[in-house]
């Protein structure tokens, strides 16, 4: 039976950072990232995976000259970074201890936000549903923040969703960069981790 199910390719590009993240802020639940996506990378990218279709982020906005498979490219909710409810936007130097505990805590839900489980889940599920159309061999680029990527690849390479809470914080995904999964019905292999552009 696995014989006839097919082969998918995920090409994951990482964005840029915002510079109040970069110094220890969280996100803000409607921030949008604004992303320099030159066409000769993307001329590269087309070329080197053969890509088939774009996913994007709903929170980067890609700034190019022009944006290849245009008619292709999807604008995917389900790509956004995680909802930090009443914590988003504050420093994490300000947290309480009790705050920081519940911050790294993987099933607590901030007020109006969602928890790590909740985020990984909702990740899962997205990248599980990529099979359910897919040809064989046809190859997606996703375009979503570092943190997105790294929690997209801690998804792939556990063997259960609470696994990949502790694959998380062994990852790291450099912004600019790149990764690429092939998998077989929820079946990975990783073929390139964070290489830089």
């Amino acid at each position: 039976m696995m014989p006839n199910l097919p082969v998918v390719r995920v090409v994951l590009v990482g964005s840029l950072i915002p510079d109040d993240v970069r110094k220890g802020y969280i996100p803000e639940k409607n921030k949008i990232i604004n992303f320099p996506f030159s066409k000769i990378i993307q001329e590269d990218f087309l070329e080197k995976h053969n890509i088939s279709r774009i996913f994007c982020a709903s929170d980067i906005f890609v700034v190019s000259d022009r944006l290849l498979l245009e008619q292709n490219i999807v604008l995917e909710q389900k790509l956004r970074n995680r909802n930090y409810g009443a914590l988003a936007g504050r420093s994490l130097k300000s947290l309480s201890v009790e705050e920081q505990e519940q911050f790294m805590n993987p099933t607590h839900s901030p007020v109006g936000g969602e928890s790590i489980y909740a985020f990984h889940a909702r990740l899962k599920a997205w990248l599980d549903s990529l099979f359910d159309n897919a040809k064989n061999q046809e190859t997606f680029l996703i375009i979503a923040s570092p943190i997105i990527i790294r929690a997209l690849s801690a998804c792939i390479i556990a063997d259960g969703i609470k696994n990949s809470f502790h694959i998380l914080n062994k990852l790291d995904i450099y912004p600019e960069s790149w990764s690429v999964f092939s998998g077989r019905s929820g079946d990975w292999r990783i073929l390139t981790l964070s290489a830089p552009f």
